[in-house]
């Protein structure tokens, strides 16, 4: 459901324990297919091109995907995706980028 061009959800585990840039890049369009959404809806959402965007998700290029998973592994730890609930700060950001003043 679409809330104010944000999409609502409740708190559910999407991925866990991903520990290479292959499993994240598949989780992230895994949850877009999911969606139902296009690569060039992601995209113009997220700032980016389809073609990057594209790259990502085939595992092509460098966007310091890598260093991040590198790191959480020197930490010890691992990525995890959730849902997370629409918060104010989501209602605002779609405000503005929808041409308003941010004050809805």
């Amino acid at each position: 459901m679409w809330e104010s061009g944000v999409l609502a959800h409740s708190i559910e585990v999407i991925a866990s324990d991903l520990r290479t840039p292959p499993q994240l890049s598949r989780a992230l369009r895994a949850r877009r297919r999911a969606l139902g959404l296009s690569q060039a809806e992601v995209a113009e959402l997220a700032g980016t091109s389809p073609q990057w965007l594209s790259g990502f998700e085939n595992g092509k290029g460098s966007c310091g995907t890598h260093r991040v998973m590198r790191l959480a592994a020197v930490l010890g730890l691992s990525i995890a995706l959730h849902e997370r609930p629409v918060t104010d700060m989501d209602r605002v950001f779609a405000a503005v980028t929808e041409g308003g003043s941010g004050t809805r």
